[in-house]
């Protein structure tokens, strides 16, 4: 992790000020005229303002403020952020723009209720009216005493020597310029590539009443890459994505032109693809992104609100059994280098790596600090939030199937017929009763034991519990997708990591159109 470089507030504002106002006067074709160096400083001006007026002294007042009528727990959450997209469109860069969020909240939660407040500027005298108005959730109580909070040491659960979005812009652009390049040339019939590309740096600091002070860095980065293919009036897109909290060594691994090939390369091959089969069959799933299959049909109905509340389908599980017996399923804040990876959850819990379901048998929910302590359980570090103006939630980091010993490619054999899910899109489920539908962005028929033909316009339709029960066979070849999951849940976004190996599910009703 770099050290960071002095820089005064009024100088990091004058330098986004100055990005900012560039790019709308000269567009995004001058963008080569701006100076790395000033981007470079705006960057390590990030967290600074965090740390010269949160420090532990003003955050203890103003969790005394906060607990002044009560309550059982209160914190003081701040960030600073620094965002740079780029979009690249019919082969010139299109647009090019920065942001640098910064704000404050104070939360204040007495059993179910919780009052939260913020402000837009990272300013004392604000948030101790913040504190104010949060805990008018809590009537006809006497003042609780906050324990002071001490620095708490963070340990990265992985190292980033030299992080993706503190490249210079030129290497950013020239990225996406060779990933273009690489979609266009896999085919003739490639008529169109659009490149997106965002990047994150991210300082939070949480001081909690029980004495909490931690202040951690967040990178993130995601290039995503969608080619469409035109062959007369035949369209098809293709799509692929790289990322994570990567540094620049991860892009020697996950080339960037080979994902661009792998994005066009897609687009080609549903031009040839046939309509979907419909009806129940064997379905097996393809490994990384597939898990967005666990994430949404499981991974939400584990989350400590709904489970508090009584309205999952896993509510008052713990210990049944829920799933086949080759069933293993984990969420990792650990894991190396995911989108969903932390050191430390929004509420200042540790990030920690929990096994949720083992052997088919439910384990542990995920749980934020409100949720475990409403069930008497211990929370999971599992509390996040979108941004400072959110309070957190429970919600998933890194959610994925385990491996498991089948090698992938026996997973075909024996099925005359049945489907292959190579990359999922969107789904949705009702965690209520476990319902779900989603739609494949690329698919096979299987038969006799092999893929054949493409197939288009696939959707998967089940029921949770029962679809988890009818896993046959669990592959070796996990992948956890660290590149393109954002889970979306009460208004408020989070970057998430979802994976599996290959899965072999009994039978599946797939939604097609051939007859």
């Amino acid at each position: 992790m770099p050290e960071d470089h002095s820089i005064s507030r009024r100088q990091f504002l004058r330098n986004g000020a100055l990005l900012s106002g560039a790019i709308l006067a000269g567009g995004a074709a001058g963008a080569p005229w701006i100076r790395p160096p000033e981007v470079e400083a705006a960057l390590m001006g990030i967290g600074q303002e965090l740390r010269e007026i949160l420090n532990p002294e003003t955050v203890n007042r103003i969790l005394i403020e906060a607990l002044l009528r009560g309550g059982d727990f209160a914190d003081v959450f701040a960030e600073q952020r620094f965002r740079t997209n780029i979009v690249l469109d019919d082969g010139k860069i299109d647009s090019v723009t920065y942001g640098y969020p910064r704000g404050a909240g104070v939360r204040v939660y007495w059993r179910r209720q919780t009052g939260y407040a913020f402000s837009d500027e990272i300013q004392y005298e604000s948030l101790l009216d913040a504190a104010r108005v949060a805990s008018a959730v809590v009537q006809n109580q006497g003042a609780v005493a906050p324990i002071d909070v001490s620095p708490r040491s963070i340990h990265p659960p992985f190292t980033i020597s030299s992080p993706v979005p503190l490249m210079p812009e030129t290497s950013k652009f020239d990225l996406l310029r060779r990933m273009d390049a690489a979609a266009r040339a896999v085919d003739k019939r490639i008529a169109s590539v659009r490149i997106e590309y965002a990047d994150d740096v991210r300082d939070v600091l949480i001081g909690t009443s029980d004495g909490v002070y931690a202040i951690d860095r967040q990178y993130q980065v995601v290039a995503a890459c969608t080619a469409t293919a035109v062959d007369g009036t035949n369209r098809r897109t293709g799509f692929a994505s790289l990322g994570g909290r990567v540094g620049t060594d991860y892009l020697a691994r996950r080339d960037p032109e080979t994902v661009a090939r792998e994005a066009a390369q897609q687009a080609i091959t549903l031009l040839t693809a046939v309509p979907a089969p419909a009806g129940p069959m064997p379905v097996v799933i393809a490994p990384g992104w597939g898990g967005v299959l666990i994430h949404e049909s499981f991974g939400h109905a584990l989350e400590g609100d709904g489970i508090r509340r009584g309205t999952s389908l896993l509510s008052g599980k713990l210990g049944q059994k829920i799933g086949a017996p080759g069933l293993r399923v984990v969420d990792d804040a650990l894991w190396g280098y995911g989108r969903g990876s932390y050191a430390v959850d929004d509420e200042g819990v540790m990030g920690q790596r929990t096994v949720l379901v083992d052997g088919g048998v439910l384990q542990s929910y995920i749980l934020d600090r409100q949720s475990a302590q409403y069930l008497n359980l211990k929370p999971t570090g599992n509390g996040r939030r979108m941004t400072y103006r959110n309070w957190p939630l429970p919600r998933m980091s890194n959610t994925y199937i385990d491996r498991g010993s089948d090698d992938p490619a026996s997973l075909l054999s024996g099925i005359t017929k049945g489907f292959y899910a190579a990359d999922l899109g969107g789904g949705s489920v009702d965690t209520t009763s476990g319902n779900f539908n989603f739609a494949v962005r690329m698919g096979y028929l299987i038969e006799n034991g092999k893929l054949t033909s493409p197939v288009r316009g696939a959707v998967l339709i089940g029921s949770s519990l029962q679809t988890m029960e009818r896993i046959e066979g669990v592959g070796n070849d996990l992948a956890v997708e660290q590149a393109r999951g954002t889970c979306g849940k009460d208004g408020q976004m989070v970057p998430v990591g979802v994976g599996q190996p290959t899965v072999r599910f009994s039978s599946i009703t797939v939604g097609g159109t051939a007859i």
